[in-house]
């Protein structure tokens, strides 16, 4: 960096305060509650949640990826599914 932007200062009608409010913004897509995964949700197979989380995320128009799968032996205990976008 040089030194004529190291003390740079903006102007109150420089600054753009349109993101910095309390307000939610709308939802990109809005996606049927039935279809909504809620906490404390049980499923017969890992493929099942898989299914139930790939179709949620298709509605709501991202995609999902396994980030972590915990086992006790050959079992699997627990999956983390998360949105592939996710930290980016």
């Amino acid at each position: 960096m040089d030194d004529s932007t190291s003390d740079c200062q903006l102007n109150p009608g420089e600054v753009d305060y349109e993101f910095e409010s309390n307000e939610v913004p709308e939802p990109l897509s809005v996606v049927d509650d039935q279809f909504v995964p809620k906490v404390g949700m049980t499923f017969t197979t890992l493929e099942d949640a898989g299914k139930v989380y790939r179709n949620y995320a298709k509605t709501a128009g991202f995609s999902t990826r396994v980030r972590s799968t915990n086992r006790k032996g050959n079992e699997i205990k627990n999956q983390l599914i998360t949105c592939s976008r996710e930290g980016k």
